[in-house]
């Protein structure tokens, strides 16, 4: 038997809009609503972030779309050195003051605070037989702020099985770090001595190319290609280095220093499937590359079990692997501060893979409005990469790549007005 297009693409629309958020009738505005409360273990960043997302449908297939996002950070954040045999003594980020960490610990940051506004708007229209998808955004925290505009359009093909989307965004940053940005691989300020002022910016230029097929009644595919290009300050002008004799002891700490260009490529597969006419199926791969040396695989899957027509649970697991930085040090042996050009002992850029296991509920009312909660926990292992060979005895007494704990709360609440 042929299949009818238009039961193709309204078995694509489905899908597509099984997990996410779905269309408003037109004329209504659809809110979403969450709040996502993050905790990592032994105190260190904890998070609560509110959001609000309105959107609604036009005559002529046109949508406007806008939210808000509020994060409020405070905790402790790893500074970069390494741990050591005896307490160390680092200044703060501010240099008006010094701060401890005691005896084999990793040396932590208990001064985090931060609290980000975040603004985006889009609208989507039809455009002879396309469909143009423009957007704005902006965020700002108290050391930094991020503009950016972009657009996607897409063609419908093959009588609306096939979607091609091309689509680019173009970002500008602005980072006024506390107590200034320092002076790659510079030495650490002493307490009362802080930098002076500065103002750093950088430019992040995306480009993404995906295509989208309808397989069968009950599945679809999307394939797609996102390369990024980020060109000026691209350090973290908060993030140490020990530099360490041949016993490990710590001589002295000084900043990281990072390339001011990076480019980045990935490749993204998913595989959406109804199962049993009432349940979905989402799977998905990304593979990531860039120019720093740094690879990452990610394997993504959901599982939408709809126990009844208004109750829903949905299981998720996710697993990421991720290889270090050419870059990346534990530690710098002495000397290497001032031979190297490019240096961080960032645990974001090292090796390590990590393990997400989440659960979510949700139910639709009566009234049509649905509202969700969902736990999730993740766990983070790494890999000690990046240790200086005239250190290594000395440095193996310590943890260098300690493991992360967290857990994530979530609760949505969706309605239309």
């Amino acid at each position: 038997m042929q299949l009818k297009p238009n039961t193709l693409s309204a078995a694509a629309l489905a899908l597509l809009g099984s997990t996410g958020t779905q269309a408003a009738d037109t004329g209504k505005w659809q809110f979403d609503a969450a709040t996502l409360v993050y905790s990592e273990a032994d105190g260190r960043v904890q998070a609560v972030e509110p959001k609000l997302r309105a959107t609604r449908a036009l005559e002529n297939d046109r949508s406007i779309s806008a939210a808000i996002t509020v994060d409020a950070l405070t905790g402790a954040s790893p500074n970069g050195a390494a741990p050591a045999d005896r307490p160390q003594t680092f200044t703060s980020a501010s240099g008006n003051k010094p701060y401890t960490t005691d005896a084999f610990e990793t040396p932590l940051d208990d001064d985090f605070r931060d609290t980000r506004v975040a603004l985006d708007g889009s609208f989507t229209t039809p455009v002879g037989a396309q469909t143009l998808t423009t957007s704005l955004a902006a965020s700002k925290e108290y050391d930094y702020l991020s503009i950016s505009a972009g657009a996607v359009l897409s063609k419908d093909f093959n009588r609306k099985n096939t979607t091609i989307s091309a689509g680019f965004n173009v970002a500008q940053d602005t980072i006024d770090a506390v107590g200034g940005a320092p002076e790659p691989l510079s030495a650490m300020a002493a307490p009362g001595n802080p930098r002076a002022e500065s103002s750093e910016t950088k430019q992040i230029y995306d480009l993404l190319l995906s295509v989208t097929q309808v397989l069968s009644p009950v599945s679809l595919l999307q394939l797609s290609y996102s390369m990024s290009q980020s060109d000026g300050y691209l350090n973290d002008p908060y993030k140490l280095l020990s530099v360490v004799d041949a016993n490990g002891d710590p001589l002295r700490y000084v900043y990281e220093a990072r390339p001011d260009t990076r480019l980045k490529q990935a490749v993204f597969a998913q595989y959406k499937r109804f199962v049993f006419n009432r349940d979905v199926l989402d799977v998905s791969l990304r593979f990531m590359r860039d120019d720093w040396g740094i690879s990452s695989e990610t394997l993504d899957m959901t599982y939408r079990w709809n126990f009844s027509e208004t109750r829903y649970l949905e299981p998720h697991v996710r697993y990421y692997l991720q290889g270090e930085a050419d870059f990346y040090r534990a530690a710098l042996f002495d000397g290497e501060d001032t031979t190297l050009t490019e240096a961080s002992a960032d645990p974001r850029l090292g090796r390590f893979d990590a393990i997400t296991l989440g659960l979510k509920y949700g139910q639709t009312l009566r009234s049509g409005n649905e509202w969700n909660v969902r736990l999730e926990g993740y766990t983070q292992l790494g890999s000690t990469a990046g240790v200086p060979a005239q250190a290594a005895a000395g440095l193996s007494r310590f943890d260098l790549d300690p493991s992360l704990d967290a857990v994530m709360l979530t609760a949505g609440y969706r309605f239309s007005w």
